[in-house]
């Protein structure tokens, strides 16, 4: 199986899916990703299987039937919105690491094809179809995909502050560039000031910042610890990197 980092690199936004659904042992495990998740987090994150097509997506950007997806449930606030993406982002390399195409989908999806439980200001934020990636993706989807990894921001656009950033935080920032983003705004910088690193906001738009934010903290702990230093972010924008060991 894949560690964390190797999930972090292989995964992409899959486009296109293999008409076939997920097998029993897969699910078990995805399954039991979602609910240590939850428990970790206090969201309502959950996971839908089914023998027949289940999530109905945008044929215009995706191809193939989706038979599990999750819906990522928070409550309507920005805390949540970054637990979220963080959480949610934890998620996606989970079942990349099973061998799963994933893709975090906003709105191009068709909210009457899924029925999550919704508690008291809950919402769902965003959902993540899962399957195997088809073989050969059609033209249409390669398309869209080359005109997103166009709009990719430059390396030395990710970092601001005091010069000379160790090693370790620019391997955090190049899996920040891996990660996801909606509608590929990538709106995370990494501020390292005095000997410190903090993830920080620098635009924003679509209401999903913060689940950008989220994601970007995430691939920037994976990247970082993978580069020999642990540690976690506190929440919020701005927040500090909490080294744990080196």
């Amino acid at each position: 199986m894949l560690n964390v980092w190797e999930a972090s690199e292989k995964r992409i936004s899959c486009r296109a899916y293999e008409d076939r659904t997920i097998d029993d042992g897969t699910l078990s495990a995805l399954r039991a990703c979602v609910e240590e998740l939850n428990a970790a987090s206090g969201l309502h994150f959950q996971l839908f299987a089914s023998e027949k097509p289940a999530l109905k997506l945008s044929s215009a950007m995706f191809a193939g039937p989706v038979y599990t997806y999750a819906a990522l449930v928070g409550r309507d606030t920005p805390e949540d919105a970054e637990k979220v993406g963080y959480y949610g982002q934890g998620l996606v390399l989970c079942a990349t690491q099973l061998g799963l195409g994933t893709c975090w989908v906003a709105g191009t999806y068709d909210r009457a094809s899924i029925s999550p439980e919704l508690n008291e200001g809950e919402k769902v934020w965003d959902v993540i179809p899962m399957g195997y990636a088809a073989e050969k993706t059609p033209v249409k989807q390669k398309l869209i995909r080359s005109g997103i990894r166009a709009r990719s921001r430059r390396r030395d656009s990710f970092l601001e502050g005091d010069p000379g950033a160790p090693d370790w935080v620019w391997t955090g920032i190049e899996a920040v560039m891996k990660g996801p983003s909606a509608v590929n705004q990538q709106p995370v910088n990494i501020l390292w000031q005095g000997g410190k690193a903090y993830a920080k906001l620098i635009k924003s738009g679509h209401g999903l910042e913060y689940n950008d934010l989220g994601i970007a903290k995430k691939q920037f702990e994976v990247g970082a610890a993978h580069a020999g230093v642990k540690g976690s972010f506190l929440p919020g924008d701005m927040a500090e990197f909490v080294i744990i060991s080196k």
